[in-house]
């Protein structure tokens, strides 16, 4: 059974379970009601405990509900891309037909400009020529391209305003995440440059950093040296630092966004959900948004948010840094929000026994449950990280 299975049997079969736990919350109760000497004051608390941990899950549930259904929406949509994007049959009457490689997108625009996916030779809003893909999403993509007015390469994330169930909150989110990102000016933040909007195409273009993502470093060469990952650790905790110096949460936190460039550049990237302390209503209430490995407890429960939250994000990072795997791992991101909120995470040195006893503690700090604590910033547990 595959993943979008059982994700879809989750999102619907997730209400049936609610309901069952609240009829038997329910049939509980009516019980102690019926009891001849009137309940027992002790039973009683004790069904008060439950009421709360009852309203607490179902919280929970309905949280990662709503986050497994925005989940496959963008599956959805990126299966609806890669139908766009696939080669053309000239025989097949189906498909849609596309602009000429190399040609420059005017009145008429193809479906998959539209939907925030561009091809090779393409020239967005008459100045950013594409050369290639450099990753993609289920909203839209990052691609190389030269810009002409700045004479040098840069990368373009786009997203279309098409997919958005109201694309006026989208391009305000798109402006935000700008905002956000040019409040804070340090080495180790990828510097934006701009956003624009080229027909229902939404892209913000900024600095091309060439090399690899943390993710992918970890995933060709396994766990990193401790002096590396030492290092790695210590500027993306800088840059975080930054950020929350300015008052910008990051909030989506990961070794993938995380680029690890020439002459041991580090950059942090994709301030998408970032949010500054003083923005509030940018989301749909109860909405998670992130990713469940990376995830703080209070995140994953649709709670408020702070720089505490992305600390946690940086003790799960420095976690699968150092032994190759994130502390929490799952078959659905249901089960890892679970564990996230309920489950102790196994010692560092568990994993990794030649990591030094005061770094575990600096990342098992970072992952505590309670925000509390947690080391307030991203400055505090760069110290704690050491050199």
């Amino acid at each position: 059974m595959g993943p979008d299975v059982l994700a879809l049997l989750m999102v619907f079969g997730m209400p049936v379970m609610i309901v069952l736990i609240v009829s038997h919350y329910r049939f509980k109760t009516k019980e102690l009601e019926k009891a001849p000497k009137g309940p027992d004051p002790r039973l009683l608390e004790a069904a008060g405990k439950e009421r709360k941990l009852l309203e607490a899950r179902i919280e929970n549930l309905e949280s990662i509900v709503t986050s497994v259904d925005f989940e496959l929406n963008q599956r959805l949509n990126k299966l609806a891309h890669e139908k766009l994007l696939a080669p053309v049959n000239p025989t097949d009457r189906t498909q849609p037909a596309s602009t000429p490689p190399g040609g420059t997108l005017g009145a008429s625009i193809e479906p998959g400009y539209a939907m925030g996916l561009l091809r090779p030779g393409q020239v967005v809003l008459g100045r950013y020529t594409i050369e290639r893909e450099l990753g993609r999403g289920g909203m839209g993509a990052v691609y190389l391209a030269n810009d002409s007015k700045l004479s040098e390469r840069v990368a373009l994330k786009t997203i279309s305003s098409a997919l958005a169930g109201d694309p006026a909150e989208m391009a305000d989110r798109f402006r935000m995440e700008v905002q956000a990102a040019r409040k804070v000016t340090h080495p180790n933040v990828i510097r934006i440059h701009d956003i624009g909007e080229d027909g229902p195409l939404l892209f913000l273009s900024m600095e091309y950093v060439e090399g690899e993502t943390l993710f992918a470093r970890v995933k060709r060469l396994g766990a990193l040296a401790v002096p590396e990952a030492r290092a790695i650790l210590g500027d993306v905790a800088a840059g975080v630092a930054a950020a929350h110096a300015a008052g910008v949460v990051h909030r989506d936190l990961k070794p993938h966004n995380v680029l690890l460039g020439k002459g041991r550049a580090v950059k942090v990237i994709d301030f998408g959900l970032a949010k500054m302390s003083f923005a509030t209503g940018m989301t749909a209430t109860g909405l998670i948004m992130g990713t469940p490995e990376y995830m703080a407890p209070e995140q994953v429960r649709g709670l408020a948010t702070d720089a505490r939250t992305d600390v946690y994000a940086l003790g799960a990072m420095a976690y699968f840094a150092l032994a190759g795997k994130p502390p929490f791992v799952g078959t659905t991101p249901i089960a890892i929000g679970f564990a996230q909120v309920n489950d102790a995470p196994p010692p560092l040195r568990t994993q990794r026994p030649e990591v030094p006893l005061a770094l575990e503690e600096a990342v098992m700090r970072a992952l505590a449950k309670e925000p509390g604590k947690r080391f307030p910033d991203a400055g505090e547990m760069k110290r704690a990280l050491g050199d």
